[in-house]
């Protein structure tokens, strides 16, 4: 039998109930460079949805949100998270089932 690539094993961990991608690098050995780098390209191919979770604006402002800039540019209404953000932004994994 032979061993999936990382980007079917990364799919397989996923659709499996791994809860995070820390869980999905232990689980098939990858590095967790490699995973991330399965994960957007998995994106990419259409076999992952990606949704970013919204959680409130934070008490300091804009300039705190990681859906704003850098130099305080406010994230709000954006259709996704800035590319210039300034902190981790929470995302819900899903896989797309083919038919």
């Amino acid at each position: 039998m032979s061993t999936p690539g990382p980007l079917s094993a990364v799919l397989n961990s996923l659709a499996g109930g791994a809860t995070s991608l820390g869980a999905v690098a232990e689980e098939t050995g990858l590095s967790r460079d490699t995973v991330d780098l399965a994960v957007e390209r998995l994106i990419a191919m259409g076999r992952l949805d990606a949704t970013t979770l919204g959680s409130g604006c934070p008490t300091d402002g804009c300039g705190g949100c990681a859906s704003g800039t850098s130099d305080g540019q406010a994230g709000c209404g954006a259709t996704g998270p800035s590319v210039t953000r300034v902190g981790p932004v929470p995302i819900a994994l899903s896989v797309r089932r083919t038919p």
